[in-house]
């Protein structure tokens, strides 16, 4: 089943559709990379929003069903994901990442496992960018009138 989640930062909305329901019987399709590496290129605009230094990453959302995906593809889709992760946090409960070499099979297993690297980071951005307090405002435990100013 594929969930959608959205976040909307200073009038920007980011969406990320992730499916982390893979089972044996599930073929990952040319369509299934666009959309991990499209969420992945969208959680990095969104931290890039929020003012984290993401270095420039590549992304490849343009395959058909005549594209074959090869253990590069793979590798700089594991790769992208771990170089937001370094230069942003490690969420609770991120499973980590992969490296893969030719004989090391992909099973659902690791489709799961990237939709919620995908998700988790998401969620994670979404959650800094609540927290944030701006110069000048109050954002935790104000009431009005309960602020004593010292006379």
């Amino acid at each position: 089943m594929m969930v959608t989640y959205t976040k909307t930062i200073n009038g920007t909305t980011y969406t990320i559709t992730v499916k982390e329901d893979w089972t044996s019987s599930d073929v990952l399709a040319f369509a299934d990379f666009n959309r991990l590496e499209t969420n992945t290129q969208t959680l990095r605009n969104m931290l890039v929003a929020i003012q984290y230094a993401i270095p420039a990453l590549t992304f490849v959302t343009n395959r058909d069903q005549t594209y074959i995906e090869l253990l590069s593809g793979i590798n700089r889709i594991e790769q992208n994901l771990e170089s937001i992760r370094t230069n942003f946090l490690t969420p609770i409960g991120y499973p980590g990442s992969e490296t893969w070499t030719v004989g090391k099979g992909f099973d659902f297993s690791d489709a799961n496992r990237l939709e919620q690297d995908i998700r988790l980071m998401f969620q994670a951005a979404g959650l800094v960018y609540d927290s944030l307090v701006y110069c000048g405002t109050i954002n935790a435990g104000y009431a009005r009138g309960s602020l004593v100013v010292p006379v």
